[in-house]
């Protein structure tokens, strides 16, 4: 990955999440399962990014995992664990994230239904207790 500045990774972000929700419409699911997974995880990078200080090398667990495709690696990294721990008393909540934990890279390989496709579509726009609102305000 070339260097991303913060800015970037969150346009990045809900530019993969806009191709999933038009990839869903046109039931292309099992592309837009994955672009919603990926569009989570440029998300978690983005909070990533927002601890790393100018002119500070950051700790070396970051900069060897922060590459990472692995959605409960980068909630760690990103510091998020203790805020999700929080978050997923809203029983909603937990039911989204469960469906984004859930992800994988290796989803680019698979074929996924419609409703498999739609879970994830809920889990990441859902406009009160989606993933992607959460995330957002902490990158």
């Amino acid at each position: 990955m070339a260097s991303l500045p913060r800015s970037t990774l969150q346009k990045l972000a809900l530019a993969k999440v806009k191709d999933a929700r038009l990839l869903f419409d046109h039931g292309r699911y099992a592309n837009s399962y994955y672009l919603y997974g990926y569009g989570i995880e440029l998300a978690l990078k983005a909070c990533i990014a927002r601890h790393i200080v100018a002119e500070t090398i950051p700790d070396r667990a970051i900069l060897n995992n922060v590459l990472t495709h692995d959605i409960a690696k980068l909630r760690a990294l990103a510091g998020l664990s203790e805020l999700l721990r929080e978050r997923r008393a809203d029983r909603e909540f937990d039911l989204r994230w469960a469906v984004v934990a859930e992800w994988l890279v290796e989803s680019r390989y698979e074929l996924v239904d419609s409703v498999t496709a739609a879970a994830m579509q809920d889990a990441v726009e859902h406009p009160q207790h989606g993933v992607l609102k959460w995330l957002r305000q902490h990158w």
